[in-house]
């Protein structure tokens, strides 16, 4: 690491540079590990040597020591295990969510299938042919959902093994 980066990122921690400049090493550590590792050991050498400047009134400040850090690790994985226990047991319950459920697109395939020869059996698409729009009920005319299903029967039976 050399003088001018560790003043710049010095500078960055205390909060001194303009906002283009802060912008441009943050987009530095984003993308470069060595700048980023740079930075990492300014920090830690600020905090040790020289403490951060609050930036209010001027305060020495340093980060704050964990007075007990086995308590504080205990703590933390208490927490983590709880979540993780947590997520188990919704996966262990076996229950689906209707949001779940309703995502899944097989689902909504399904409905519209449903949905479509709901339509077909009844003749709702037989009155929205423009031809049959006139036509009366008298005719001797089959409508088009009897002549699909027909045709739809008699191929399954094509596929049905003979005895």
């Amino acid at each position: 690491m050399n003088n001018q980066n560790k003043d710049r990122f010095t500078a960055y921690i205390k909060g001194t540079l303009t906002q283009a400049e802060r912008e441009e090493i943050e987009q530095q550590l984003l993308t470069d590990e060595e700048a980023l590792a740079s930075y990492l050991m300014s920090l830690q050498l600020l905090n040790q040597y020289e403490g951060l400047a609050h930036q209010n009134n001027n305060e020495m400040f340093t980060f704050p020591d964990i007075q007990s850090q086995t308590a504080f690790t205990k703590r933390i994985m208490k927490q983590v295990d709880s979540a993780v226990r947590r997520e188990e047991r919704k996966k262990k319950s076996g229950s689906l969510s209707w949001q779940h459920l309703l995502s899944h697109k097989m689902i909504h395939y399904t409905v519209a299938a449903s949905i479509t020869v709901i339509f077909i059996s009844t003749g709702v698409f037989d009155r929205l042919a423009p031809g049959n729009i006139y036509k009366t009920e008298t005719q001797a005319t089959p409508p088009y959902s009897e002549i699909m299903v027909k045709k739809a029967t008699g191929w399954l039976d094509t596929l049905k093994p003979k005895p």
